[in-house]
């Protein structure tokens, strides 16, 4: 028997955490040969990177549209109707088409799609776009058959949000990126230098430039050590936002500003080269799906201090230093410690080596494969 092909919103490959989830997720997906094609369904160009990494029959469906864009309510149907016959298709996000080809199927139809479900973070927001964001999930969810969530937190936060989900949620985690890993793995030794050929050392933080993510945190945080060690730097990486204002507004009230780099863009290998270097990696965000950041920094060799967070502490586990929320005196106290004491913080980078090495994409798309390739019930 032929295997099915598999349909992918791939309409956001780039720009947050969820661009990685989607990229390795169909690198892995492709890798298991139990799908006869992959139609990627976005920009034909973004996507190029990541169809030349998949194995076998791949082919990308253009779409002019990104994430959160209205017009997929209406158009989706128009555009991908003569690939939905005989095709099991996978939504990595929830701002997915209200109608579409499987609309009128059964509710547990195969046809119908499967999707994952990351966090609440839009569903809770306040005004109008909370309105919208609520009204455009629930009736997502609606057209689904089945879903995975990355982590047992979020699964319990959908369930509590959505009732009738409960039993309808799979969970399966995330991977760690190769690039991180092998980060790890090029490392010089427990004692070394975190900031190679002189430059200065550096704490990182990697994150969007958005309220939830709790960046201030981060800041404050650094602007404690800033003033023992006048070479000390802070490296930001992620999406800018109208919130970096505040941020920047921020910096410079505490005199930190100049020493501030804020970083956009960077590729896999970059960003893993920039985790493996960092003194530290501080993680200060309060709404998460999954917690990728402290993962991929435990396994590139950074040790990493994160707040408290459902979970960001079912997924570090031992691997991170846990502090409380909005104390960034305590962010602050933890590096301190770890830049006097070489031994300790060998110790924790050891720890969060090996929490990182529990997470492989292999894994992940194979459960993931699991749930698509569910008979009806």
């Amino acid at each position: 028997m032929t295997p099915p092909r598999l349909l992918v919103d791939a309409r956001a490959p780039y720009g947050s955490g969820l661009g990685r989830y989607l990229r390795e997720s169909v690198v892995a997906l492709a890798q298991l040969g139990c799908f006869s094609e992959i139609v990627l369904v976005g920009p034909a160009d973004a996507l190029a990177p990541t169809c030349a990494q998949m194995a076998g029959s791949v082919r990308v469906r253009s779409v002019p549209w990104h994430r959160y864009d209205v017009r997929v309510l209406t158009g989706w149907a128009g555009a991908i109707a003569d690939l939905v016959p005989g095709a099991v298709t996978w939504l990595p996000y929830w701002d997915v088409p209200w109608r579409a080809p499987w609309s009128s199927t059964p509710a547990y139809d195969r046809r119908r799609p499967v999707m994952t479900l990351h966090d609440l973070i839009l569903h809770d927001a306040g005004g109008l776009r909370g309105v919208v964001a609520r009204q455009w999930m629930r009736r997502s969810i609606a057209s689904c058959r089945a879903f995975v969530a990355p982590s047992v937190s979020a699964r319990e936060a959908f369930v509590q949000a959505f009732p009738a989900l409960a039993g309808r949620i799979t969970v399966v985690p995330h991977g760690v990126s190769s690039a991180c890993v092998a980060a790890g793995d090029r490392a010089a030794g427990p004692t070394r230098q975190a900031a190679p050929n002189g430059t200065a050392p550096f704490l990182l933080c990697v994150a969007n430039k958005r309220p939830h993510k709790r960046i201030e945190v981060a800041i404050a945080a650094f602007a404690e050590l800033a003033h023992e060690d006048a070479r000390l730097r802070l490296v930001l990486v992620g999406d800018r936002t109208p919130h970096l204002s505040s941020l920047e507004a921020l910096a410079r009230r505490l005199g930190v500003d100049d020493r501030i780099d804020d970083l956009t863009g960077l590729s896999d290998e970059a960003l893993a080269a920039r985790y493996a270097a960092a003194e530290a990696v501080l993680v200060c965000s309060q709404a998460e799906g999954f917690g990728m950041v402290p993962l991929e920094a435990m396994a590139a060799g950074a040790p990493v201090v994160a707040a408290r967070h459902p979970t960001t502490c079912e997924v570090v586990g031992d691997g991170a230093v846990i502090v409380e929320p909005e104390d960034p005196q305590a962010m602050a106290a933890v590096i301190r410690g770890w830049r006097g004491d070489p031994t300790a913080r060998a110790a924790q980078i050891g720890r969060g080596r090996a929490q990182a090495a529990r997470y492989h994409w292999e894994r992940s798309a194979r459960a993931l494969a699991g749930v698509l390739l569910a008979a009806e019930t």
